[in-house]
């Protein structure tokens, strides 16, 4: 069986998690993976963004900027 878990930061790796990993593996043998996550927005996603906004630029009330969207994300992450 694989599971994958996301976390925001190591932070939120608690032992509350580790007390469920042994309740629900118990006994049986398991292997752990620790991969730090690559950005949050990827490049291309970043200038699909920014040409859509030249396309809608007559309706920019309704545009969120993406400089702005992609800082709050790298807060959140």
């Amino acid at each position: 069986m694989n599971t994958s878990f996301h976390f925001a930061s190591a932070q939120e790796f608690t032992p509350v998690f580790l007390d469920m990993i042994k309740r629900t593996y118990q006994q049986k043998p398991v292997s752990i993976y620790i991969q730090e996550d690559e950005e949050v927005v990827p490049q291309w996603q970043i200038q699909e963004v920014r040409k859509r906004d030249v396309v809608n630029g007559n309706n920019s009330d309704s545009m969120l900027d993406c400089d702005t969207v992609i800082n709050e994300l790298k807060k959140t992450y």
